[in-house]
Order: structure tokens, then C-alpha cells, then sequence
């Protein structure tokens, strides 16, 4: 199983980690200071989005999903309205690898990402009534995945806790786990209106997306 340092490189910086067994596995302290990952990563941005995401996720399951997921982020223009300074793809490995890391399997990985999508879909439309949101949102990155963080949460009997969010990713952004739970909780008070059930059947519209096959897959 890869590091959490691996996933920390790759939460705010250009580090993507690869599947272990598609690359010689560097030491942890390596991958905590970037150095030739955050290399590799910047040399891969002309990959195909899919190859992109079999070779630094973990399984069929993650890459596929985080492809996905990925193409429909972008689909609702969320990264024109929010910035990230780096390769938006890592953002989708980023939430394969802390869902892989802490055994949450692909089926509730599906309903987690498709759960994320309609709470980023609703924002599209908030953010031109309450511009700023567009300013506390902070960037890309923090308001995807801990849109996720909700997502999951609310779907989990025994969710992540926000502390190993914190730890395997959150440190980059944020000084400590409290500031963390503020960010979070103004997405959840101010952005969801406390709100985190939603329609059913938008939820399975959003699986069966996240699930289906690309054509790049058959090449």
C-alpha cells in the first residue's frame, strides 16, 4: 500500500504517486520532499487523462472512477470558477488514494464521488447568487475534496475522521486540524445550508457515469 507521505505530496504539490507495481518504489523520505515525483508528474501532463489515472492509481476500480470523476468536475466548470495552480488531475488521485488508504471499498468510493458531484453541481449555481463564495472557497483542490470529506460522512457508518484527512492531506493548506473544521464547516453551514441528503435518483444518475467505461479504456 503506498505512503501517506506519498499522498501528502500529491494533495498541494505536482507529486503524483504511482501503483507500486508500476514503478520502483522510492523511500518515504523521498516522496515527502517531491524531487524527481514532482517531476514525473509535471513530464506526464501530456498523458491521456485515462493512462493518466491506471498509472497513479491503485487499482481498476480507483483509476477508473477517478477518471471519471475528473471528466465530470471539468464537465461542470468547477476549475473556471475555482483555481488550482497545478495538474487538476491530481485532485481526483488524491481522493482515490485516501479512500484506497483507508479500505473504503470501490462501490462506496462510486457513491461518495457521485454524492461530491451533485454538492459541487449545486455550488455552480450558489456562486453566482453569493460571489463570495467564490473567495472563501478557497481553491480547487480544498473545495473538491472536502466537499468529499462531507459526501463521505454523510454516507459512512464509520467515516475517515476529519484528524487523518488533516493528516494524510490537510496539513499542506491548513496550520491544524481546527482550522481545517472551520473551512469544513462553512462548507457545511454556508455552502449546503446544513443540508446534505439530496435526491436519490441524481445520486444514481452520477454512478452510472462514474461507472462507466471510457473508450480509452479498450485502447
Amino acid at each position: 500500500m503506498p505512503s501517506a507521505s506519498s499522498a501528502a505530496g500529491s494533495a498541494a504539490g505536482t507529486e503524483a504517486p504511482e501503483r507500486p507495481e508500476r514503478s520502483e518504489r522510492k523511500s518515504r523520505e523521498t516522496k515527502a520532499d517531491g524531487g524527481s515525483e514532482a517531476q514525473g508528474a509535471e513530464a506526464d501532463a501530456s498523458m491521456s487523462n485515462y493512462a493518466f489515472f491506471v498509472k497513479y492509481t491503485y487499482s481498476n476500480e480507483c483509476a477508473l472512477l477517478a477518471y471519471n470523476f475528473h471528466e465530470l468536475v471539468s464537465k461542470l466548470g468547477v476549475f473556471e470558477v475555482f483555481a488550482y495552480r497545478h495538474d487538476h488531475r491530481l485532485i481526483s488521485v488524491t481522493l482515490a488514494y485516501i479512500l484506497f488508504r483507508y479500505q473504503v471499498h470501490h462501490c462506496d468510493m462510486a457513491l461518495d464521488l457521485a454524492l461530491t458531484l451533485v454538492y459541487l453541481e449545486d455550488l455552480q449555481s450558489q456562486v453566482e447568487a453569493k460571489p463570495e463564495l467564490r473567495e472563501r472557497g478557497r481553491d480547487a483542490f480544498n473545495l473538491i475534496c472536502y466537499m468529499a470529506f462531507l459526501a463521505h460522512a454523510f454516507n459512512s457508518d464509520r467515516p475517515i475522521r476529519l484528524a487523518d484527512w488533516f493528516k494524510e492531506i490537510g496539513w499542506r493548506s491548513f496550520k491544524n486540524c481546527h482550522q481545517l473544521n472551520a473551512y469544513v464547516f462553512f462548507l457545511f453551514s454556508q455552502v449546503r445550508g446544513f443540508k446534505l441528503r439530496v435526491s436519490e435518483s441524481h445520486v444514481k444518475r452520477y454512478i452510472q457515469k462514474l461507472c462507466s467505461v471510457p473508450n480509452q479504456a479498450h485502447k
